[in-house]
């Protein structure tokens, strides 16, 4: 039987196992800056290499031991949505998941883009911003939409490339939402993932946590938008509601017992919190 000491050494194994795993993939699948040297230039693309050289710099003089693994923990859970969003449908089946540059993820907030063919295949971008840190840096994070809003702004993304849509360059317009949970519940899915176990992965509870956040959040900050006279914003973030709407009934659809069979963690909770007192104290 193992002690406690021997377990927290076995947690602390696996737990770099999945972050090398985790920046294996970054790696692979971000978007690369160097590849617009064509459209923006060699001297502009440096510019925001050494940007992010600087910011990263900053980041590990600043990183404590409990910073940095709540960090580990935001990787892990940054690759597991960026593969199983789409080899799962986390997301829809007809969704697309896109990782972003370390320049967009830095400098814009946005770690993925979420890309989804309706009906009339025309394609909506969803922009998500992973949290899986303390809630006073969800606070943060929310804080920061709500000005964005205030100035009549959305999220932009310097370096965009979709295959689907078949464009490169900048992409302008996307609705920003957050994306918790708790720390434990990224250690259960960054296990399932490190070991392959792909169809507990496509059942994972976390799939309608995640729809529910956008749910909540597409619905406030569209009607935080009207009272804010942002009409063009308001718009993007109910076209946004409508569609994870569709996708999640379908899955409550096909899954009856789903309120059964699983629980939201903190995390979900804290958003509802900190949306309910930006409607107090904001709105």
């Amino acid at each position: 039987m193992k002690n406690k000491f021997e377990e927290r050494i076995i947690e602390n194994l696996t737990l770099e196992k999945e972050f090398s795993k985790a920046k294996e993939v970054i790696k692979r699948d971000e978007i690369k800056l160097e590849d617009f040297e064509d459209l923006y230039g060699k001297e502009n693309v440096q510019k925001d290499k050494e940007y992010v050289r600087k910011m990263e710099y900053l980041f590990n003089k600043e990183r404590n031991s409990e910073k940095d693994n709540s960090s580990k923990l935001a990787t892990i859970f940054e690759s597991v949505i960026h593969e199983h969003g789409e080899l799962s449908d986390w997301f829809g089946s007809s969704a697309f998941t896109i990782k972003t540059s370390r320049y967009d993820d830095i400098k814009n907030g946005v770690d993925e883009i979420v890309e989804f063919i309706e009906e009339n295949k025309k394609f909506s971008h969803l922009a998500l911003g992973v949290d899986v840190t303390i809630a006073n840096e969800t606070y943060s994070k929310f804080k920061k939409i709500i000005d964005e809003i205030n100035q009549g702004k959305l999220a932009e993304i310097k370096y965009f490339k979709s295959d689907e849509l078949g464009i490169r360059g900048e992409l302008k317009n996307v609705p920003r939402v957050i994306i918790s949970v708790e720390g434990k519940t990224v250690r259960e899915l960054g296990g399932m993932w490190l070991e392959g176990k792909n169809k507990e992965l496509s059942e994972h509870f976390i799939q309608y946590q995640i729809l529910e956040e956008i749910l909540l959040q597409s619905k406030f900050f569209s009607l935080y938008a009207e009272k804010k006279n942002q009409i063009k914003i308001k718009d993007t973030y109910e076209h946004l509601n409508k569609i994870i709407e569709d996708i999640y009934q379908q899955k409550i659809q096909n899954k009856k017992e789903v309120d059964k069979t699983y629980g939201k963690d903190r995390a979900f909770y804290t958003i509802k919190d900190i949306l309910n007192f930006f409607e107090e104290n904001y709105g």
